[in-house]
């Protein structure tokens, strides 16, 4: 922003300075929101997978004992080269730049994921098992699985773009939240609308469109529902 102090040039990583949290089941929430918009996240993933990590968060994946299930996740955000980034551990001297990175932009994975035989399914995948909503009372988690579609009258099957993830928390905060700006937020489809085309406010930070096959198309910061 303009007339905004620079940055420092460079900094460790959160992780690397507070590493129990990332260990840590109770704090994992805080941990998780800043992994989510950390420009070393690819990096991150390609170290879980070589070290086979069984436990803690990883590159914004909750890891609870075991390597196997995290692995198809890990992939996919390992598998975003587009901006390789060489971070040194927390011991040896020079570290990242931190010069105010926007987050990664969303793109499909490329590697194999869990089978997709349920919409819910399709929404823990997109998520990787976390809140796809991120109100400030955010738990993070998964919890449930809500439909988009006004009155939350359901289909006989429906899609992933029909569908979203959310902690307990940011549902019961949606559940009370004025009709308008939930459907400005796209947390709700009017009938008649395709949910595929109507853009949802994703994890309180990006306007995304929830796709058919279970994805995210990133959209520009002037996306509107209306």
């Amino acid at each position: 922003m303009s007339g905004s102090p620079s940055p420092s040039p460079s900094r460790t990583l959160p992780c690397q300075q507070d590493p129990e949290r990332w260990f840590d089941r109770r704090r994992r929430g805080d941990a998780l929101a800043q992994c989510f918009t950390c420009a070393a996240r690819p990096w991150c993933a390609r170290q879980a997978l070589t070290w086979c990590a069984s436990w803690g968060v990883w590159a914004g994946v909750w890891i609870d004992g075991r390597h196997d299930d995290a692995l198809p996740y890990l992939q996919a955000i390992a598998a975003d080269d587009a901006a390789p980034i060489d971070v040194p551990s927390a011991h040896a001297g020079p570290t990242i730049s931190t010069a105010a990175p926007a987050p990664a932009p969303l793109r499909p994975p490329t590697c194999t994921l869990p089978s997709r035989a349920t919409p819910a399914a399709a929404v823990l995948a997109r998520s990787s098992g976390h809140c796809e909503v991120f109100t400030e009372s955010c738990r993070y988690t998964l919890d449930r699985v809500v439909s988009r579609r006004r009155g939350d009258v359901p289909t006989e099957n429906p899609s992933p773009a029909e569908l979203f993830g959310t902690c307990r928390a940011c549902a019961e905060v949606l559940a009370h939240l004025e009709p308008q700006l939930a459907t400005r937020s796209g947390y709700i489809v009017d009938a008649g609308r395709d949910p595929a085309g109507v853009p949802f406010r994703w994890r309180g930070s990006r306007w995304v469109l929830l796709d058919r096959d279970g994805w995210l198309t990133e959209l520009g910061e002037d996306a509107q529902t209306a």
